[in-house]
């Protein structure tokens, strides 16, 4: 009887030794299933982002392309004074002004452009620099349309007017063509604006 009972409790324990063996193997499977399981879907999120960002990259260029692409404003800005006005008599032609002529550099009295539209004479003043235009280039302008003799005064730049600019060409009677207005002359000549790095 204690020889059965001894065997019986022998196998009991070989039993529970067993159950714990096996419960400790599923365990390390468990942990390591897990492991590589993450390892496997952090490997699949890593290569997922990879590929969106590789999709995204024309995206990304094609945005900073048109960011840092300059307006046509900007594009005179890099021109020289004397290039800005040269450019300016052709996009003038380009949008209707006839008999387009520059003025002598030097003793302009203030005007870069004399040129002519549906029979008025017009005395062009052209500024380009940034920052606002001030009422001084209104002054010049309203000076330089008696000098010559034009029915009208305009002042062109690549910017903007002051306030005080714009109230003394509404009472002068000179027209502020600014930036805006330049992009739409621009567009219709079709001209680019080009400065010649080689020109003094």
């Amino acid at each position: 009887m204690s020889r059965q009972h001894d065997a019986h409790g022998f196998l009991w324990h070989l039993a529970d030794a067993l159950l714990s063996l096996v419960d400790w193997a599923c365990r390390v499977i468990s942990s390591a299933g897990l492991w590589l399981f993450r390892g496997l879907l952090r490997l699949l999120l890593l290569a997922l982002r990879g590929a969106l960002a590789l999709l995204c990259l024309p995206f990304r260029l094609l945005a900073a392309a048109f960011s840092a692409r300059k307006t046509p404003q900007e594009r005179c800005l890099e021109l020289t004074g004397e290039e800005f006005e040269e450019y300016c008599a052709l996009i003038l032609r380009d949008n209707g002004f006839r008999h387009v002529e520059l003025t002598p550099m030097g003793g302009d009295q203030g005007i870069d452009i004399l040129a002519v539209k549906s029979g008025e004479s017009w005395a062009v003043q052209c500024k380009n620099y940034r920052g606002a235009v001030g009422n001084a280039a209104v002054q010049e302008a309203c000076a330089g349309r008696e000098y010559y003799g034009c029915d009208r005064a305009a002042v062109l730049c690549p910017g903007e007017y002051t306030r005080a600019a714009r109230e003394l060409a509404a009472s002068a009677d000179v027209e502020l063509w600014d930036g805006e207005r330049l992009a739409r002359m621009m567009r219709r000549s079709g001209r680019r604006p080009r400065h010649d790095p080689g020109r003094t």
